[in-house]
């Protein structure tokens, strides 16, 4: 809440926020090894200078932190002797609080607590509780004083997350509303801690403002709903945002270490109390010639080195080009890759897949670990489902949703993300897309004959559907339980298909298709990645 400014003592207080790093540590992408504006090493140097410019800074990372790029998977997998990436950096910068996101549990609670020893910073989540105990399973808030300021940082962890992670990811553990718990905790740091400024940092984006419990993006909520809270910092959704939502500054920064998110905000003390004057919010990233940081560099060399070694682990010789363009208008190797490791990982009848990329490329020849990786760039496993063949149709209708009328301007739906397209491989299907949504798939065949409502299928899907992305469970109403779901992630039950043979051949079923016919070029030239 803003108030006039009054005769008094003044405060600049600097809050400078991360949030889904996702272990990027160098400005490239790790699979082609091209530039890229990110990494903690270019933006390291730019939250030096902005803690040089004013002493009175926090920083604060709102979570998915130790999960994402390949440096993450071979320290904590292949060499756990060695610091997490992202912990180390945070240490060396100073970091005063890290929220716990959904993603920092993909590898299991015991190598989340063993990096939660190694920070300097606590590891905050006020919602997420000990179910035995009924106690918080982490520390829920910190207090930070600033030149006589009080601050404390409440860190709320995703609500979602009791469907975002495999329970044998997180034992235990039992995840509260944010919202609610919110309501419970701030006026606790205003009455007993004597906080006098309150922030809270979500695992969440901004939402709607609805506060549906178990919400996904609860930030706007947050700020719309719950009193005595001056500023709000999100995550999750990998959309930057600076807004105000019910007078309320939110604040979330770009992902992967592109840029911070940077609130400044101005304090007047008077007869004893601050109050906040002023909060200016904005997103800033390196300069685009920006020396990496030496300090991470020496941080992460180890790792770096471990990581480029096996990720130029000779995998297989390719007899078709892996080829991401038009995956997602006609069959392709990308998928039929996906299709058939999941299928023989699950033994579905059925496969349920999008495709990872739109600019991914592989030619015919050897192919390395580095390569084959953003076929599957998340921790995620796969389950086997049983549906029917009213489900399985209502399933393909709801990813049909990505596309707008084939004859409009704009060809996709911005509503829909890529990689909630689901294709399916093991019946033959056609998408018309001059038809209007949820009345698009025109053919749907199963050896030839036209599937009924009443058939059943077994079917392999992410395991990432089972936590409610996309929609899918909620849009064909599955409400069972997987018949089985894999012990290991997709990534590396591609990697045993591919070690396991001296070459891939991938040909093509051309079982389903869209019509009308889409001009290759302008599918490239608009489909996101």
């Amino acid at each position: 809440t803003l108030a006039l400014a009054l005769p008094g003592e003044e405060l600049k207080l600097q809050v400078l926020a991360t949030a889904d790093t996702h272990a990027a540590v160098m400005p490239e992408d790790p699979y082609t090894l091209q530039a890229k504006p990110k990494g903690w090493a270019r933006l390291a140097p730019l939250v030096r200078e902005l803690q040089a410019r004013n002493p009175h800074t926090l920083l604060v990372d709102v979570g998915d932190t130790i999960q994402g790029e390949p440096i993450a998977y071979v320290r904590h997998r292949v060499h756990p002797e060695l610091p997490d990436p992202g912990t180390a950096i945070l240490n060396a910068l100073g970091a005063h609080a890290m929220v716990v996101g959904n993603h920092d549990f993909d590898f299991g609670l015991s190598i989340l607590r063993q990096v939660e020893e190694q920070a300097k910073h606590p590891w905050l989540a006020a919602n997420v509780v000990d179910a035995g105990r009924g106690k918080p399973a982490f520390t829920p808030y910190a207090v930070v004083e600033v030149k006589g300021l009080r601050v404390a940082i409440l860190c709320l962890a995703n609500s979602a997350l009791e469907r975002l992670v495999e329970a044998d990811r997180r034992p235990g553990l039992t995840v509260l509303d944010e919202v609610e718990t919110a309501r419970a905790w701030v006026p606790r740091l205003r009455d007993q801690e004597k906080a006098d400024l309150v922030i809270v940092a979500i695992h969440g984006g901004l939402g709607d403002g609805s506060a549906t419990p178990g919400a996904e993006h609860q930030a706007r909520a947050l700020a719309e709903q719950v009193k005595g809270i001056d500023l709000v910092l999100a995550g999750h959704s990998h959309v930057p945002v600076a807004t105000r939502c019910g007078g309320v500054p939110v604040l979330q920064p770009a992902a992967h270490a592109a840029a911070l998110g940077i609130a400044e905000l101005t304090l007047q003390k008077a007869k004893g109390r601050w109050s906040v004057t002023a909060c200016e919010l904005r997103e800033q990233a390196p300069a685009a010639d920006a020396a990496p940081d030496p300090e991470v560099l020496k941080l992460t060399e180890a790792l770096r080195r471990h990581t480029d070694a096996y990720l130029d682990t000779p995998a297989a010789a390719l007899e078709t080009p892996l080829d991401g363009r038009w995956s997602r208008m006609e069959d392709s190797a990308v998928l039929q890759l996906i299709h058939r490791v999941q299928r023989q990982a699950t033994g579905a009848e059925l496969s349920f897949a999008a495709s990872p990329r739109s600019r991914y490329y592989v030619p015919r020849g050897p192919v390395s670990i580095r390569q084959l990786w953003p076929l599957a760039a998340f921790e995620d496993r796969v389950a086997r489902l049983r549906l029917t063949g009213a489900q399985v149709r209502a399933w393909l209708e709801h990813g049909a949703r990505f596309y707008a009328f084939c004859h409009e301007p704009q060809l996709y739906n911005p509503a829909v993300a890529p990689w909630d397209f689901d294709l399916l491989d093991g019946l033959d299907f056609t998408l018309d897309l001059s038809r209007p949504v949820g009345h698009r798939v025109t053919r749907l065949l199963h050896r030839g004959k036209p599937v009924s409502d009443q058939q059943s299928f077994t079917v392999a899907v992410s395991s990432r559907r089972l936590t409610g992305a996309g929609g899918f469970l909620e849009a064909v109403g599955f409400r069972g339980e997987p018949e089985t779901v894999t012990p290991q992630s997709l990534r590396n039950l591609l990697f045993e298909y591919a070690l396991a043979r001296p070459s891939l051949e991938l040909p093509l079923r051309n079982a389903w298709r869209i019509v009308p016919w889409l001009e290759r070029e302008r599918v490239l030239a608009q489909q996101p990645d």
